[in-house]
């Protein structure tokens, strides 16, 4: 039997909790006098390998990440000034390095701690302090969810620690979001005690980066997605910067099709169909200047004075879903706002859920009355103003999806 399912055998009839050795996968290392040309021979023959750790003595000193590594050997020069040198100069020089017998609580804490750096670029095992392979953070969290299966009381203890690593990668962008546009408001509420939607905030010099992302499903898988998804976009970020919204999105599109399979599984049949519906945008607010870009998803602007909420659709073209081309080019809707603009995206659970007399759903057109309604008022107000109205659409209907809302003026 595989050593990563073993705690799930039928024939052991106590629950054993896994640890970090049920995560540990052997890799190829290097050493600090092996050279950058070698990084770049390794990662060319082993095209799976998402870090390559560096060992001194066969004790890990740090990790090489293979997009930052590969990101800047395609600039100008670099095999030149780099091919020959240390492969010591792109290397994380602090890792998180576990022993492969923390059981999984601890490894959980402990990369939630780290941050996502952890969760992205994978973690060193150990044993005895000597290197015996590394884990990520995807395996992480499939180990957390198994865990629910194999004992049912655990359940929500495991989804916690799932909530814990979800929110501590979107508290950042809250961060961020306060720092670049104080006035502006989100509302992030799971249908389940984690979820599928997820919010990027960054700021850039002279403008920030807003993303809002409804991922396939909900509850732990939408997660699972959600990981796949921030993780995508924060790597074209930093390869792209934040000014080109329909660039990022291409990326995160090939990005997510090669992890997930979706180019060329066994016999023709993808790996899955699953990806995100995504609202991009970059904003200048010194020129008030909106660079805008959806999948899916659609930007609801009120300028002041006007009659009617203007509606900015998405193309109609999901991101790393199997009928999305590899190679497929989002647009960029440039806008000019004057102040005090009202700038509103919502993920599909405001507008699908059902509700009402006649069981319908929300519908864009509502939200588009109740912001013309509650145009005076601030963004926070405006955001309780939807909510209390799509509870009490909601009535006694089940709640459908995840739902997150953002709105801000410029």
């Amino acid at each position: 039997m595989d050593e990563s399912r073993a705690y799930l055998s039928d024939s052991r009839p106590r629950f054993r909790l896994p640890s970090a050795a049920d995560l540990c996968t052997p890799v190829p290392c290097m050493t600090a006098d092996e050279t950058n040309e070698k990084v770049l021979e390794v990662f060319t023959r082993h095209r799976d390998l998402i870090s390559l750790p560096v060992v001194e003595g066969n004790r890990p000193i740090g990790l090489i990440n293979r997009s930052i590594f590969l990101s800047q050997f395609s600039k100008p020069f670099r095999m030149e000034l780099y091919g020959k040198k240390s492969c010591i100069a792109f290397m994380d020089k602090e890792p998180l390095v576990v022993d492969a017998s923390t059981d999984i609580d601890t490894l959980t804490v402990k990369t939630v701690e780290y941050g996502e750096k952890a969760l992205t670029d994978g973690f060193i095992i150990t044993r005895g302090g000597l290197f015996a392979g590394v884990g990520n953070g995807l395996q992480l969290m499939r180990a957390v969810a198994d865990m629910q299966v194999a004992r049912n009381r655990q359940i929500m203890h495991s989804i916690e620690y799932a909530s814990v690593i979800q929110q501590s990668l979107l508290r950042s962008s809250r961060d961020s979001l306060a720092r670049a546009c104080p006035g502006a408001d989100l509302v992030w509420e799971p249908r389940d005690v984690v979820g599928g939607d997820f919010y990027q905030f960054s700021q850039d010099g002279d403008g920030w980066f807003a993303t809002v992302a409804d991922c396939t499903g909900h509850g732990v898988p939408g997660a699972f997605m959600t990981l796949i998804a921030t993780s995508s976009l924060s790597q074209a970020i930093k390869e792209h910067g934040p000014r080109d919204p329909a660039a990022l999105l291409g990326h995160v599109n090939r990005s997510v099709k090669q992890m997930l399979g979706q180019l060329d599984g066994k016999d023709g049949t993808p790996g899955s169909d699953d990806g995100l519906d995504a609202a991009c945008f970059w904003f200048e607010p010194a020129h008030r200047r909106l660079r805008f870009a959806g999948a899916r998803l659609a930007l609801f602007v009120l300028r002041p004075g006007a009659e009617a909420v203007e509606v900015l659709d998405g193309q109609r073209k999901g991101v790393g879903y199997v009928d999305s081309e590899f190679d497929f080019a989002w647009n960029n809707i440039d806008l000019e706002l004057p102040a005090a603009t009202l700038v509103f995206i919502t993920t599909d659970g405001l507008i699908d859920q059902v509700g009402g007399p006649r069981g319908i759903t929300f519908g864009k057109k509502r939200v588009r009355e109740l912001l013309l309604e509650q145009a005076g008022r601030t963004p926070a107000e405006i955001n309780r103003a939807l909510l209390a109205a799509l509870q009490t659409w909601q009535g006694e209907h089940h709640r459908r999806d995840d739902l997150t809302f953002f709105c801000f003026r410029t």
